[in-house]
């Protein structure tokens, strides 16, 4: 399998052809070599997880450990007969298109800082009948094995710092994390709506308690209310950057997707997090933004005004 690995990147021009790799010169074994390696070759994928994550760019002190998850399509339409593929979506020019392929879950390590470079650590392709969210709870749990087995991750570090994007739900993972020593911030579509907790009941009042309180919108800012934290800070690249915070928030779930099969005569879970609005004068290229960035942070730390300052210098004074 190395052999074979070696033969294919050292290989000139496109490799049309598995049988001709065995004419590479970094091939030394014969030509039924090659299918008996793709057939029996295996990697122990938790094994070169774990050896990834050994080589990743340490956290800054008092920092925590940053990785991003999101899911890449790699579009295989003249793949006739591979198995397992389904339909994803391309971006490009053109306007995006919906061919057959195969989505990949990628897991990487990121640092603050102007380069986009990043540090590979899992690509897990989503079978037909895996769920999103449960290949991303179960990357997650992985990660914070892989972190503790390797030494990177100890009692008194600041839990790792999971990002991912608006396709993600953002409720279903927190609560899924619950009590594990890591905290994520999910990118929110600006359609959202939150809850804040209800007025504490008055006394003699009958009847269930209400569950949700003060309604919270992204997308009016007539209904919402003061943050909790209000930041204005300066950025070369963006101007004037506004962070602001409402903590203590959560969405009104229903028995439908993962809480379908909730038990009936239980109620459904109350997950609370914060709520950041992030609002800068312009883009880097000088364009105005068309809308605020939304994000969900959820973990044993609260989101405080040091985090909030860090996400400001670092995030938008940092790339310039």
């Amino acid at each position: 399998m190395f052999e074979l690995t070696d033969a294919l990147l050292c290989a000139q021009g496109p490799v049309r052809s598995p049988v001709e790799l065995s004419m590479e010169p970094e091939f030394r074994r014969g030509h039924g070599s090659v299918y008996a390696a793709l057939d029996q070759g295996r990697i122990d994928a938790g094994g070169l997880r774990r050896l990834l994550l050994g080589v990743s760019a340490a956290a800054r002190p008092g920092e925590p450990l940053m990785f991003a998850l999101d899911v890449t399509p790699d579009a295989r339409p003249d793949a006739e007969y591979a198995d397992e593929r389904v339909m994803v979506q391309v971006r490009g020019k053109g306007g995006d298109k919906f061919l057959p392929g195969w989505p990949y879950s990628l897991l990487v390590g990121v640092q603050w800082g102007d380069s986009s470079w990043v540090d590979p650590i899992e690509a897990r392709r989503l079978r037909p009948s895996q769920e999103h969210t449960d290949v991303t709870i179960e990357q997650i749990t992985g990660l914070l094995a892989d972190l503790e087995s390797t030494g990177r991750l100890t009692g008194g570090d600041p839990p790792p710092l999971i990002m991912l994007d608006a396709g993600n739900y953002a409720t279903d993972i927190s609560h899924a994390l619950t009590g594990r020593h890591v905290q994520v911030l999910v990118r929110l579509r600006a359609t959202r709506v939150f809850y804040a907790d209800p007025e504490p009941r008055r006394p003699g009042e009958m009847g269930a308690g209400k569950r949700h309180g003060q309604e919270f919108s992204c997308s009016d800012a007539a209904k919402r209310y003061a943050p909790d934290i209000d930041l204005t800070a300066g950025s070369a690249r963006y101007g004037t950057v506004r962070v602001r915070a409402w903590k203590g928030l959560h969405q009104k779930l229903t028995r439908t997707g993962r809480w379908a099969g909730h038990p009936a005569d239980e109620r459904l879970p109350i997950v609370r997090g914060t709520v950041l609005q992030i609002v800068v004068d312009r883009l880097p290229d000088g364009r105005k933004p068309t809308k605020d960035l939304w994000l969900w942070h959820a973990g044993p730390v609260e989101v405080d005004l040091p985090l909030c300052q860090t996400l400001v210098r670092h995030g938008m004074n940092e790339s310039s």
